[in-house]
């Protein structure tokens, strides 16, 4: 006995995948990593202004970097750019 095409696309969806359309975990993932991002640079440029010295460049282009590509920008910072 072999189940019909409009069993199979009611029982599958349309695309044949057996994954949930939408969970909440998956709205709530990228959400997640933007918010830790987000915290991430707060934390940097914060270091950043109350820091009194920095090596190679000056405070504004730490900044800069730290800004235009989060996380690794002030991964670098804290690495290579920080005193302490």
């Amino acid at each position: 006995m072999t189940p019909s095409v409009t069993h199979l696309v009611t029982m599958f969806g349309a695309t044949g995948s057996t994954r949930p359309k939408h969970t909440f975990w998956a709205s709530a993932a990228p959400l997640a990593v933007i918010v830790l991002g987000l915290v991430f640079l707060v934390f940097c440029l914060v270091d950043l202004a109350r820091t009194e010295a920095v090596r190679y460049v000056p405070k504004w282009a730490w900044a800069v970097v730290c800004v235009i590509s989060v996380p690794l920008g002030g991964v670098i910072y804290l690495l290579v750019g920080n005193q302490r």
